[in-house]
């Protein structure tokens, strides 16, 4: 039994987005003079959101290239459809993390006495934004697959045998 070439494809997709999102958080700093008396460094593990969201798209790319590698007629192939759940539910609070954090750095809050930074850095907020949007994307492909996954063993059961 051969696995399916469209797993295989949503699979490289997951890993590919994961591992775009997890370079691109990595590379994401910037130093900017403020008023040419004193530097301002930002860098991603400043924000424990997003230091989070960096190791949950690792989690993400790894998971995902460790079950390509799993062979078709294996037993372990039982324990993916959960584990696929178990690394979607990372990535979605990752995620929901993710994209708070960035929206405190963009706007602010007068309450918490934050500032915005986006004004700032821009080049940090927008690589942030872009590690931002190939996770969610890895994260639509995931879901894909788990849809997929259900599809496949459910389906069997329910519509039984047509001819």
């Amino acid at each position: 039994m051969a696995k399916p070439v469209k797993t295989i494809i949503l699979r490289v997709l997951a890993v590919v987005s994961f591992l775009i999102a997890s370079i691109v958080m990595f590379l994401s700093n910037q130093t900017v003079q403020v008023q040419n008396s004193f530097k301002v460094k930002v860098k991603y593990i400043d924000w424990n959101g997003f230091l989070f969201c960096l190791v949950v798209n690792c989690i993400g790319w790894l998971y995902n290239g460790l079950v390509m590698a799993i062979p078709s007629g294996s037993q372990l192939w039982k324990t993916v459809i959960v584990l696929d759940v178990i690394v979607n539910i990372l990535v979605a609070t990752s995620l929901g993390v993710g994209w708070q954090t960035y929206s405190l750095i963009r706007q602010g809050n007068i309450y918490a006495g934050c500032a915005p930074l986006c004004g700032i850095t821009p080049y940090f907020c927008s690589k942030i934004m872009g590690s931002l949007i190939t996770s969610t994307i890895g994260f639509v492909v995931s879901f894909g697959l788990i849809m997929g996954t259900l599809h496949v063993c459910v389906d069997p059961f329910l519509m039984g045998d047509n001819s």
